[in-house]
């Protein structure tokens, strides 16, 4: 009976630490993923002080940019300002003459402002709003490129 006990107590420690190391692992994924973000050229620049005042300036640049550079990422054609690529990594903007990344990015699946490029396959749009001047951009990238708002 004894040894019944023992093993099922062992049993219920190597099940329990199981899920802790998947948790770590999880963990460990997310912050890495919050840290590329916040790297220059992430869409997350902006929240890092060493970049903000760049960003904003660079948002300021490309308003006055045409947009007519086609670029792909993944299964879409995009138009988007010159001098600008996008990450291919996360999906965002990145202003090529200073690197930083601009918060306007696309990535699969359906968001407010998308667009249907197959049977079952939308992209989305995401940007915020709340800095001065990304509304104005991304609403010139949204009309260039047929993205349609369907949170009205």
């Amino acid at each position: 009976m004894m040894r019944r006990l023992m093993t099922i107590v062992i049993m219920l420690l190597m099940l329990s630490s199981c899920y802790y190391f998947n948790q770590v692992v999880d963990d460990i994924k997310e912050s890495t993923e919050m840290s590329e973000r916040s790297k220059k050229n992430g869409s997350g620049a902006i929240t890092n002080e060493k970049y903000k005042d760049g960003v904003k300036e660079a948002v300021k640049d490309i308003l006055k940019r045409p947009l007519n550079k086609n670029e792909s990422f993944k299964e879409i054609k995009l138009i988007i300002p010159l001098n600008t690529s996008i990450n291919q990594k996360q999906g965002n903007i990145v202003d090529l003459r200073t690197g930083y990344g601009i918060p306007i990015t696309f990535g699969e699946g359906r968001t407010c402002n998308e667009k249907k490029i197959g049977n079952n396959t939308y992209y989305g749009i995401l940007y915020n709003e709340k800095i001065p001047g990304v509304e104005e951009l991304a609403q010139k990238i949204i009309k260039a490129n047929g993205f349609v708002n369907t949170c009205k």
